[in-house]
């Protein structure tokens, strides 16, 4: 027998049989005192799940908070540049969904998550995530739903470069591409690529990413724009789909 164990053998016997020689009232302070002893690491697990618990709830509430933020803020940017007295108010809703399966090599650019049209999910609806844009739902089912990423080739969205205010479309072709920018115009490594708002589908002002790489092309007209996606797809554990109600100013 090992000299740990018989040490641990010892402790155990001398409290087994400490009780029986001891007043009833110093028997129970000495119980309570063990019990305490014993269960400390119940009660400390038990408070550290319901901090974790805590503060998960509210991560996912400043992330909320953050995305409708940067939609806010482009929204009111295109208010100081528009006719206020006409323009419609909108109120995004976001819904969190967790992300369930994807591909691992992330080849297809799919990512399957945990809510559908019972969650009140449909098809074409944005999904973002605190990083910036991520893609769109392009199947809802009941309880699940597949997005399309901007991982995905063929994948389209109107843009924008915020320092220069250039436009032009993002695609995955062997890498993500800002298109269709033109020899002339100016445009540098590091601009913010964003939604443009040119789209029933996608709100102005969600980042898709940061132009990494400037060359020329064999097309005489523009040149090759390479983009640095903002949301690390393949790394995603959630994402957020964006429910927009739309409603007129009042006395419009």
């Amino acid at each position: 027998m090992r000299r740990q164990q018989i040490i641990l053998f010892v402790l155990l016997f001398v409290v087994s049989i400490v009780p029986h020689f001891l007043s009833e009232g110093t028997n129970l302070a000495v119980s309570r005192n063990i019990s305490w002893l014993v269960l400390f690491p119940v009660r400390i697990t038990t408070n550290l799940f319901e901090y974790l618990t805590i503060s998960a709830r509210r991560i996912e509430r400043l992330e909320i908070l953050v995305t409708k933020l940067q939609l806010e803020n482009a929204l009111l940017k295109d208010r100081l540049d528009s006719d206020t007295t006409t323009l419609e108010s909108e109120e995004h809703v976001l819904l969190k969904a967790t992300v369930i399966g994807r591909d691992p090599l992330n080849i297809n650019g799919y990512l399957h998550i945990d809510k559908g049209t019972n969650h009140g999910v449909a098809t074409n609806q944005p999904a973002v995530s605190v990083y910036g844009f991520v893609g769109k739902v392009k199947h809802a089912g009941p309880l699940s739903s597949i997005v399309e990423t901007v991982e995905n080739y063929g994948f389209t969205v109107s843009a924008i470069d915020v320092n220069t205010g250039i436009h032009g479309m993002i695609r995955k072709k062997e890498n993500l591409m800002f298109l269709y920018v033109r020899r002339s115009d100016t445009i540098s490594v590091g601009d913010s690529i964003m939604t443009s708002g040119m789209s029933e589908i996608f709100p102005k002002g969600i980042l898709i990413g940061t132009v990494q790489a400037i060359s020329e092309s064999d097309n005489m007209f523009f040149k090759d724009v390479y983009v640095t996606p903002a949301a690390p797809i393949n790394r995603l554990v959630s994402t957020y789909i964006i429910q927009t109600r739309i409603s007129f100013r009042p006395g419009n």
